[in-house]
């Protein structure tokens, strides 16, 4: 059986070199190769290949994806800034290539109905990576609140680990870092669609439900040559239950703080951390302690699939990809995150848009 023929479109994403590593050692792809979307100078194009393709893994380089999209591809892999994200995925499903993007899935509603569209008229697959779907404490997370174990959710909380933004900044200059996407407004960037992303799926897959209505804050309290943001708060409705996300540029350590999800029930809270061993539940009702001890702690089993495994073994054998990584959950999850960013914009609550309305 021949191999799956898998690409990489763009350079300038965080999570491009986990895709190439991920393509490259999946058994049944070979990665054929790589191209840059954006023009960029020679001097340009060497840091990005520099940054973000694994050592030793030297795939062939396209300067036109165009010329990429034409080599029989099974699989695209789209790593480009996020305002690019509705015209490439538009001309790869038009092709019934099976398409990866790396998240978000959009910045505005607008955008996510143009990919959704072309999906459901492709007879390819899309996913939307997530990186937080093949973490297992997360999914105990989920286990355990769709199992009732606090009763019915109430509240969900979610706040970034201590990551300071993309690349380290004590690692490169401030003129260095103002050239990439990540630190332009106009292009996408900022702590809210590095991070907020993650708190609009979290929030929407424990609750079950989709944002209703948002109030957004944001703010640029440490990056100085950026006109992005490097905090922001939403606050979402969900009817029954809340939201409750930080995405943080700006969080210089999380000490003993978890980041969460943190679910809150009418019987009990779950507790977890993204870097953490174990899930704990908390059922005890003795107020004004300092703390007390978990009713249970939960292990879980340690990840055994990736984005790759899980697309190929879509292709292959048919198995589903995981749900938050498909169109239609994204579709609910960009309801919260649409309508945050534009509360952040506007200074209002903004009621959420219908994501199937299309």
């Amino acid at each position: 059986m021949r191999k799956l023929r898998a690409a990489v479109i763009g350079l300038d994403h965080v999570h491009t070199k986990e895709m190439i590593e991920a393509f490259t050692k999946n058994p049944d792809t070979e990665l054929v190769g790589i191209a840059e979307y954006n023009d960029c100078t020679e001097e340009e194009l060497q840091f990005h290949l520099r940054r973000h393709t694994p050592e030793g893994i030297e795939p062939e380089l396209y300067r036109d994806y165009k010329e990429l999209l034409k080599q029989n591809l099974d699989i695209a892999v789209v790593c480009t800034g996020v305002n690019d994200h509705a015209d490439i995925v538009e001309e790869t499903l038009a092709l019934d290539i099976n398409t990866i993007i790396e998240k978000p899935m959009a910045l505005t509603m607008d955008e996510a109905k143009r990919m959704y569209r072309a999906y459901k008229a492709s007879n390819a697959q899309l996913m939307i990576n997530w990186p937080i779907a093949w973490f297992p404490c997360f999914r105990k997370v989920k286990e355990l609140a769709d199992a009732g174990t606090v009763g019915e959710v109430l509240r969900v909380e979610y706040r970034s680990p201590a990551t300071c933004g993309p690349y380290a900044r004590d690692e490169m200059p401030p003129s260095e870092l103002a050239k990439s996407w990540w630190f332009k407004h106009n292009e996408g960037g900022g702590a809210i669609p590095d991070y907020a992303g993650y708190g609009c799926v979290l929030t929407t897959w424990i609750t079950g439900c989709t944002a209703k209505r948002v109030s957004g804050f944001k703010k640029n309290y440490l990056i100085p040559f950026s006109d992005a943001e490097d905090y922001a708060t939403f606050t979402i409705d969900f009817g029954r239950a809340m939201g409750l996300i930080e995405a943080s540029w700006s969080t210089l350590s999380n000490g003993q703080i978890p980041t969460g999800p943190i679910v809150y029930g009418t019987e009990g809270t779950i507790t977890a951390d993204r870097f953490g061993t174990d899930v704990k539940v908390y059922k005890e009702n003795d107020r004004y302690r300092l703390s007390c001890d978990p009713t249970e702690v939960h292990s879980f089993d340690p990840a055994v699939d990736g984005v790759a495994d899980n697309m190929v073994n879509h292709i292959l054998k048919g198995t589903p990809i995981h749900e938050i990584t498909t169109p239609e959950f994204n579709m609910r999850a960009m309801a919260a995150f649409d309508a945050g960013i534009r509360s952040c914009e506007s200074g209002n609550i903004e009621t959420a848009h219908d994501p199937f309305e299309l």
